[in-house]
């Protein structure tokens, strides 16, 4: 029989390994910045496929992409395809690295497998949402269920101060990616069927070079795009587009990028494009990517590929032939602005104005930009 000395020992030595355990598992599920992007499973419900060129636009050198397809697609089934362009740091990793930056660092498998669940929870946004937002999620995934996509994640150059070189090179990969995907995949071969976007750097190309294959997407997601001192050409080149495109841009309080994209907007406004400018909680951080960032544009894609808007509901008219198209032909290129460029509470209601926010946010977002690598 033990003694109460012996027992109390006993009982601290439990205790602690039980806490050792639980700090173990909260690392594991830690999402650290900046790490190196890594090959991981596949999520129950999506099949990974690797690509490879031998020799791209990217200076004659070559690149990787992970490619995503849903299991169990009926016989002649097609989806729409996504293309989500990588974080700046991936573009600095090797690129069969640097590809699994969205899966590994940005826990795309677990953002799908989120919302095919159906019900969002405080933990899938990594506890970057207010109460009516997880809320706004959930009645649009109860009104119509998130159906997925054809997910691909390439890796490519990353930015200049000059956007425009590399912007040519990362538009010209992506027109040869999407050749490939509609010869080899089960995709839907049109325009108004894919949708490209990216984090970051990744969000500055979406921009820039989803504006120069305007042919190619119908919708464009830019999350926390990298902005600052680009403006003045991001506003150039989606000025420039043949086409007009479904364009969403996505920051955070706490966004190094908020000042410079929020700019971006003004001046695309009194361009008279329109387009949506939402904030969530948060900085400019891969936690923001595998939660709120990443959540958005997923659930944007569902819906604006399948020519819904964003509650699932009010489908859009038939274009191409395909009764579930986004007819963005019908879309006027040039709307009257509205009196002020104010982002919309996220991701639905247009009543939460961006310009609301004070001094005080401006300045953490500027000193946080500052202390940023």
């Amino acid at each position: 029989m033990l003694s109460r000395r012996a027992f109390a020992f006993s009982l601290t030595a439990l205790t602690a390994a039980f806490g050792a355990s639980l700090s173990r598992r909260a690392r594991a599920e830690e999402i650290v910045d900046g790490e190196e992007a890594h090959p991981i499973d596949a999520p129950p419900a999506l099949e990974f496929r690797v690509w490879s060129w031998e020799k791209t636009s990217f200076y004659g050198a070559g690149s990787s992409a992970i490619v995503a397809v849903p299991k169990g697609l009926s016989p002649g089934e097609q989806l729409p395809l996504v293309v989500l362009l990588p974080g700046g740091h991936h573009n600095m990793q090797r690129h069969d690295k640097g590809c699994w930056g969205w899966w590994s660092e940005y826990r795309l498998g677990e953002i799908d497998a989120a919302l095919r669940r159906g019900t969002l929870d405080d933990k899938d946004f990594r506890a970057l949402v207010r109460p009516q937002e997880l809320a706004q999620f959930n009645g649009s995934l109860h009104n119509v269920p998130y159906r997925g996509a054809v997910l691909i994640t390439p890796w490519v150059v990353g930015r200049q101060l000059d956007p425009a070189p590399h912007g040519a090179m990362v538009a010209e990969f992506l027109r040869e990616l999407v050749a490939r995907a509609r010869e080899e995949l089960p995709v839907l071969p049109t325009r108004e069927a894919s949708g490209l976007g990216g984090m970051s750097s990744g969000g500055l190309w979406a921009l820039h070079a989803g504006a120069a294959c305007s042919d190619l997407f119908g919708t464009i997601v830019a999350t926390q795009p990298f902005t600052e001192e680009l403006v003045k050409p991001l506003r150039a080149a989606i000025e420039a587009r043949e086409v007009p495109q479904r364009l969403r841009m996505v920051t955070s309080e706490f966004d190094h990028q908020r000042e410079s994209t929020v700019e971006l907007s003004e001046a695309l406004r009194a361009d008279g494009i329109a387009h949506d400018l939402v904030e969530y909680m948060g900085a400019h951080s891969a936690q923001f990517a595998a939660g709120p960032g990443g959540l958005d544009a997923m659930l944007v894609f569902d819906r604006a590929l399948r020519g819904r808007e964003l509650d699932g509901t009010r489908p859009l008219p038939v274009h191409d032939g395909l009764s579930s198209s986004v007819a963005l032909d019908d879309v006027p290129r040039r709307a009257p602005p509205p009196p002020a460029a104010t982002p919309s509470k996220p991701p639905f209601s247009p009543t939460w104005p961006l310009a609301a926010i004070g001094a005080i946010t401006a300045g953490a977002a500027v000193a946080i930009r500052r202390g940023r690598e």
